[in-house]
């Protein structure tokens, strides 16, 4: 009988920048569809400013650990949350970056897949929905839709647990921003390849 493993999603930045919430609802809008589901998040000693990450396990089976080592998907948010986990991509893993507060993508990201999406996520925010505050929300619209995981609706509904009704609109539109950004999805796969090329994408 086949063993599955979990698949896994880090969401990396600083305090301040609403990765958590990001995790948070994922995770919801994954418990929703039914699979077996672990969040966990870490706060550097800074509220704001620090490093902050947000950490998303999911199975169509129950899960044996709480943690991963390494991930299918990164999402960055900053420059040194960057530099500190783009060692931890999985082989032929997805790289998302919001190059807003990001000037270089580290070599080792390069080396592991050619799935690296980049957008200046905050500032594109910021210039359509006239605040850069639901980012964070953008940027779950984009993993959602770059690991084919959720449709729109179905993170809107886990977003509406967890902020006010007078901002549903506005996160409503940015995660519908999100989505529009990403021009490809890909297939999380089970198999693992060691190197840069067959099985590439």
């Amino acid at each position: 009988m086949a063993v599955s493993y979990p698949h896994s999603i880090r969401i990396s930045g600083i305090g301040g920048q609403g990765n958590v919430l990001m995790g948070i609802i994922l995770a919801d809008a994954l418990v929703s569809k039914r699979y077996w589901v672990v969040q966990t998040q870490s706060h550097g000693a800074q509220v704001r400013g620090g490093l902050s990450y947000c950490d998303v396990l999911f199975c169509k089976e129950p899960i044996d650990y709480p943690e991963a080592s390494s991930f299918d998907v990164i999402y960055s948010m900053h420059q040194f949350a960057l530099n500190m986990h783009a060692i931890l991509l999985k082989t032929n893993g997805i790289l998302i970056v919001d190059n807003s507060y990001i000037d270089r993508i580290p070599k080792e990201a390069f080396r592991a897949t050619k799935k690296i999406i980049i957008q200046p996520v905050t500032k594109i925010v910021e210039e359509k929905l006239g605040s850069s505050l639901p980012a964070n929300m953008a940027g779950l619209g984009m993993i959602a839709k770059a690991a084919n995981l959720l449709q729109s609706d179905e993170l809107k509904k886990a977003m509406k647990k967890y902020i006010k009704p007078k901002y549903h609109e506005l996160n409503e539109k940015a995660i519908d921003l999100g989505f529009s950004l990403i021009e490809r999805s890909y297939v999380l796969k089970e198999e693992r390849h060691d190197f840069v090329g067959r099985g590439f994408e």
